[in-house]
């Protein structure tokens, strides 16, 4: 695949009677748009958050004075807000082409593209768009987000340090930036960057989890401990939906020997979802520690009903059908748990 190059600098000099023209057009759009009832009640829909009834509304805006307005562009976006992508694509898409020099529905269609995860396509979008007005912290953060996609991290890593360097505040740019380091094994410098990202975004439950598991990874445990109870206590005092916090909290008091401690944060990741594998065979695998074999055993059962496919989860059964006396059970596991190591590893997922 041809690499994408991101021009971060081109900006494009336009002659005043080009800016003086885009200024009257721009005026008899807003003319327009205050003559037609379903523009208004349509961008007054989307400025509100009710997307749903924007996009109904921006539809029949643009039915009835077809490139008139505006429309189709926050169309396209309510769409993407509803995460119907390809709708919004397309809404964007169609708008590009009677408006090609339009930076916000570029902005817009690059993001879409990247939450459709088509990178390449989503970078030659932002590369438009940064030939049209030098692009802004938040801008490349999305870029390096796009080589992430690509599994491109050396350019990730580079976009995601000019996103800091732009912008010394942008807390996103920062945690990203950390999130990569991570993957690198960089952990000195994951480290820097998610406490730059701490001082940043003190309520987001995402970094200290993510220092967390980088301090786990420097081997120091006193503070990720510190880090991953600050990030329990932040989903739980924001109400946080997922499953993550409490699972990688368990499964570090776990690898501490400190089952006991695991068993109410895995049983906390699975109220947050139920259908979580991972979090059943940690919580069976913590309850077998504390000596509740038959309750392990259970919760592994589960586990291996949600990811028939996990070898590891598979052996893991085995071994407590083992301790309770299934000698039957525990070898029909074992050899289902070879048989699926062995597929993986012929298929290249385990070297």
């Amino acid at each position: 695949m041809r690499k994408i190059i991101y021009v971060s600098g081109t900006s494009i000099i336009r002659e005043s009677i080009v800016g003086i023209a885009i200024c009257l057009s721009a005026t008899l759009l807003h003319a327009q748009a205050a003559q037609d009832g379903s523009y208004t009640e349509g961008r007054t829909a989307y400025n509100a958050q009710q997307y749903s009834k924007a996009v109904s509304l921006l539809a029949k805006a643009n039915i009835e004075h077809p490139d008139k307005t505006d429309a189709l562009l926050y169309e396209g976006k309510a769409l993407a807000h509803l995460a119907r992508l390809p709708e919004a694509e397309r809404a964007l898409t169609k708008y590009l082409q009677l408006h090609p020099d339009s930076i916000e529905a570029l902005e817009a269609l690059g993001a879409v593209l990247q939450r459709e995860n088509k990178p390449t396509d989503s970078l030659k979008t932002f590369t438009r768009a940064a030939q049209l007005r030098t692009p802004s912290s938040a801008d490349l953060n999305f870029v390096a987000l796009d080589y992430v996609l690509l599994n491109d991290y050396t350019d990730a890593i580079h976009w995601l340090q000019k996103a800091v360097a732009f912008d010394a505040n942008n807390g996103q740019a920062w945690y990203d930036l950390g999130r990569c380091y991570y993957t690198q094994s960089r952990f000195p410098d994951a480290e820097s960057a998610f406490e730059r990202a701490q001082t940043l975004m003190s309520g987001d439950v995402r970094v200290p989890e993510n220092l967390a598991l980088t301090l786990d990874a420097e081997n120091r445990p006193s503070a990720a401990d510190r880090q991953y109870r600050k990030a329990v206590e932040l989903a739980r005092k924001n109400h946080t939906s997922g499953e993550w916090p409490y699972l990688n909290y368990g499964t570090f008091l776990l690898n501490q020997d400190r089952a006991a401690e695991a068993v109410p944060q895995l049983e906390s990741a699975i109220a947050a979802n139920s259908k979580c594998a991972e979090c059943h065979a940690m919580l069976g695998r913590a309850l077998a520690a504390t000596g509740k074999i038959t309750e392990g055993v259970h919760e592994l059962e589960q586990a291996v009903t949600l990811a028939p496919n996990d070898p590891k989860a598979h052996y893991q059964l085995g071994r407590l059908y083992r301790q309770a006396g299934e000698q039957a059970q525990a070898k029909e596991q074992f050899t289902l748990s070879a048989k699926l190591y062995g597929s993986k590893s012929q298929s290249g997922h385990i070297q």
